[in-house]
Formats: C-alpha cells, structure tokens, sequence
C-alpha cells in the first residue's frame, strides 16, 4: 500500500471559492483534479520529448474535428 501524503498551498480565497465551484459543477473533486494535473505534469517534465501523450491524444482528436469539418463544408 503506498504511503500518502498531504500537500498544503496558500490560494487567495476568491481563487480557492471559484476552484471548487467549477470543480463541483463538473462532479468532481478538488483533490481529484489537482492529482490528475500533478500525474500529467510529472509525466510530462519526466518524457523525453516533453510532450505528455495524453496532451497529443488531444491535439490529435481536435485536429481530426477540424479535418471533418473542412470536408462536411467542402461536400456541401
């Protein structure tokens, strides 16, 4: 079993407020969603070509949206 930690920020109140009013809005957690972006950044700063794979997926499946939407406009 790993061994957890806890990891205290100071945030200006407005900030934190907005933050977990989004967060909750989209059902999730705070602690989910800053876990997620600290995994992803790690990745990141630890790949060698900087880039996260989750990242690219992205990149990818915008650029795949973009190209359908080129040929819809061109057929029509």
């Amino acid at each position: 079993m790993a061994i957890e930690s806890r990891l205290t920020i100071r945030i200006e109140e407005d900030i934190r407020s907005a933050f977990r009013s989004k967060v909750e809005a989209q059902g999730k957690t705070v602690t989910d969603v800053l876990l997620k972006f600290i995994k992803e950044y790690v990745e990141t700063e630890n790949s060698e070509s900087g880039h996260d794979v989750a990242q690219i997926e992205q990149r990818v499946q915008r650029l795949e949206s973009l190209v359908e939407e080129c040929l819809g406009e061109l057929v029509a």
